[in-house]
C-alpha cells in the first residue's frame, strides 16, 4: 500500500484525577477515540501508559475497549501502558491499534528515563526494550519515542533513515520546568528530520500542557488545556523538502533546509557506534 498525500494526527492530553482508580481511564480514552473520529482524525496519540496500567502490578486490560472504539469510529489508536517482562522487572510499552480494532504494532521503550523518574512514576524501574519503535499505518512509517527519547537525537535520526514520516512522542508529564524545552526538541526533531511530530503529556494536578504537533517547517497546533489537539499533515511537502537540496534562491521555496537526511557522511560519526566508558547502564539499573 502507498501512503498517502496527508493524513489528520490527534493528540489527547487528559487531565489525570488522583482521587479516581486508574481503570476509570479507559473509559476516558475512549471518549477521546470518538471524539477525534467526530474531527475525522486518521490516528488519536495517548500519552506514555495511558490509559494504562501505569502503575506496576496493577492489572487491567484497555485493548478490548480500545479495539472497539477504534472499529466504531474508523480511527486508529495509539496507546500505552506499564507490563510485567515475565523476568521480575517492568516495561513500558506502547501498542499501536488499527482502524479495525487489531494490534498494528507494539513497541517496548528501548531507552527508559535515568534516576527517579520510573519509580516516582510507576513504584518500580523500567528494563529497555530492544529495538527502536517503527510502526505502519495505511502504508505510512510512523516511529515512536516515549517520553525523554524525544531528547535523543541519535535515535530520532534512525527512525528517520528507516523510513518515518511521523514521529509519535508520547510522554508521562511532569514537565513544569523544562516544558518550553520540551517543546524545543519536538520542533527540533521536525525540523532537522524533515517529519512531523505529536508530542503529548497526560496533565498531573497544577500542570499546564504541552501537546504539540509540529511540521519541518512550522508548528502546527498547540495546547496547554486538556482535550485533543488535530491537525493535518501535508506528507507531501515534507517529501519535497527530503527531495531538494539548499539554495540561494530568494524568495526561496522553503523556509526550512531541504535535503537534510541526504547531507550526512556516516564515516565521521563513528564515535556514535563505538562502545565507550561511562554510559548509562539500563540494564543494571532495573535489575
Amino acid at each position: 500500500m502507498s501512503a498517502p498525500d496527508s493524513f489528520r494526527l490527534a493528540v489527547a492530553q487528559p487531565a489525570i484525577d488522583p482521587a479516581a482508580p486508574e481503570e476509570a481511564r479507559v473509559d476516558d480514552a475512549v471518549g477521546l477515540i470518538s471524539a477525534a473520529g467526530e474531527g475525522g482524525a486518521d490516528l488519536v496519540l495517548f500519552p506514555e501508559s495511558y490509559p494504562g496500567p501505569i502503575t506496576a502490578g496493577l492489572e487491567y486490560d484497555a485493548g478490548p475497549a480500545i479495539g472497539e472504539a477504534c472499529r466504531r469510529t474508523g480511527v486508529a489508536a495509539c496507546w500505552g501502558r506499564v507490563e510485567p517482562d515475565g523476568d521480575g522487572r517492568f516495561v513500558t510499552v506502547v501498542l499501536l491499534t488499527d482502524r479495525e480494532g487489531r494490534e498494528a504494532g507494539r513497541y517496548v521503550r528501548s531507552h527508559p528515563a535515568t534516576g527517579d523518574v520510573h519509580p516516582v512514576l510507576s513504584g518500580a524501574p523500567m528494563a529497555p526494550g530492544p529495538e527502536p519503535g517503527l510502526f505502519e499505518l495505511d502504508g505510512l512509517k510512523l516511529g515512536v519515542v516515549v517520553c525523554s527519547e524525544l531528547w535523543n537525537p541519535e535515535l530520532c535520526r534512525v527512525l528517520a533513515l528507516r523510513g518515518a514520516e511521523v514521529m509519535l512522542a508520547p510522554a508521562g508529564g511532569g514537565f513544569h520546568r523544562v516544558a518550553a524545552n520540551w517543546q524545543l526538541m519536538a520542533r527540533a526533531r521536525a525540523v532537522e528530520d524533515q517529519m512531523f511530530v505529536g508530542l503529548t503529556q497526560q496533565l498531573f494536578e497544577g500542570e499546564a500542557g504541552s501537546a504539540l504537533i509540529a511540521g519541518p517547517e512550522a508548528v502546527l497546533a498547540s495546547g496547554a488545556e486538556p482535550g485533543l489537539l488535530t491537525a493535518e499533515l501535508d506528507l507531501g511537502r515534507a517529501r519535497w523538502l527530503r527531495g531538494q537540496d539548499d539554495s540561494m534562491q530568494e524568495p526561496k521555496p522553503f523556509s526550512s533546509l531541504p535535503g537534510l537526511l541526504r547531507a550526512r557522511r556516516p564515516e565521521l560519526y563513528r564515535e556514535l557506534g563505538a562502545e565507550r566508558e561511562g554510559l548509562y547502564d539500563f540494564e543494571a539499573a532495573s535489575s
